[in-house]
C-alpha cells in the first residue's frame, strides 16, 4: 500500500476506526475506496493501522482493524526543531520540509533578531496543522508532528538540559557537524536554528554556556526553512543509527 490516511486516534476503539469530513471525502470521491478496500490509517501518535474498510460515504468511512503497527518508519532519534520564526509561507515550507524529514516537534523561538509577530502565526495553526498532516501522510509518517507554544528563546535556554545532545546551527561556527559527535547514546536531539537575521553574539555565548554545541553548514549564507533541511539532513545521516 503506497497511500496513508490519518484520523486523530480519538477514533480509534474497539478495534473499529471512523473517518470523517476532508480526509473521508478524500478516500471516497478522490481515491475512490468503498466496501472490501484495505487502506492504512496512522493515528498520527505512532500507530499504524491496516484497516478493512466495512462502509464509505463522502463524510464517513468506518472499518474494521486487521493489524498495526507502532513506528514503522519513524526514526530512532526524537528531533525537536528549535526555530527563530519567519513570515510565510516559507514558514509553511519549514513546517512540510522538516515534517518530511522526521522531525517530532517544532520549537517556535522569539530571539533579539526576530521580525515577524508570532501573533499572526497564532491564527494560522490550523493551516499550519494541515500542511503537517499532509507532509505526514506524503512521507508515511506515524508520528504528526507537534507545534509547541511560542517561547523566549532565553526562557527556552533553560529547557536545554532536557535534552541529550543540543546542536545550533551558526554561520560563524568554525566546526562541523562530524566535530560535534558525542560518545554516548543520543536518542532525544534538540537542533536550533536561528531567524533571518542569525544570532546575536550574546544569544551564541549563553547556548553555549547551557551546553549547545554550535557547528557551520558551510560558506554559504542560508535562509532558515534551508538550514532546516540541511540541519535535518546531517544529523540524521550521523544520529540516526
Amino acid at each position: 500500500m503506497k497511500e496513508l490516511f490519518y484520523t486523530p486516534p480519538d477514533r480509534i476503539s474497539g478495534g473499529r476506526i471512523k473517518i470523517v469530513g476532508e480526509e473521508a471525502k478524500h478516500i471516497f470521491k478522490v481515491k475512490r475506496h468503498r466496501k472490501g478496500s484495505q487502506i492504512l490509517i496512522s493515528d498520527g501518535v505512532g500507530m499504524e493501522y491496516k484497516v478493512l474498510v466495512e462502509s464509505a460515504t463522502e463524510g464517513l468511512v468506518e472499518g474494521q482493524v486487521i493489524s498495526t503497527r507502532r513506528k514503522p518508519r519513524e526514526a530512532l532519534l526524537e528531533v525537536t526543531l528549535g526555530f527563530g520564526i519567519i513570515k510565510a509561507p516559507r514558514i509553511e515550507v519549514l513546517f512540510e520540509k522538516c515534517t518530511e524529514m522526521g522531525v517530532t516537534a517544532f520549537q517556535p523561538l522569539a530571539t533579539s533578531r526576530t521580525v515577524p509577530r508570532w501573533e499572526d502565526g497564532e491564527k494560522k495553526l490550523n493551516r499550519f496543522q494541515k500542511v503537517i498532516i499532509s507532509a505526514m501522510k506524503q512521507s508515511m509518517r506515524s508520528i504528526c508532528p507537534r507545534i509547541l507554544p511560542l517561547l523566549d528563546l532565553r526562557d527556552f535556554i533553560t529547557r536545554i538540559i532536557h535534552y541529550d545532545h543540543t546542536l545550533v546551527a551558526w554561520e560563524d561556527a568554525r566546526h562541523r557537524l562530524r566535530e560535534r559527535l558525542i560518545q554516548r547514546r543520543v536518542r532525544r536531539l534538540l537542533l536550533i536554528i536561528g531567524p533571518e537575521g542569525g544570532f546575536a553574539p550574546d544569544e551564541i555565548e549563553e547556548l553555549t554556556a547551557a551546553g549547545a554545541k554550535v557547528f557551520s553548514l558551510g560558506r554559504r549564507r542560508l535562509r532558515t526553512e534551508t538550514a532546516a533541511v540541511a540541519g535535518l539532513a546531517n544529523v540524521y545521516n550521523i544520529y540516526d543509527v
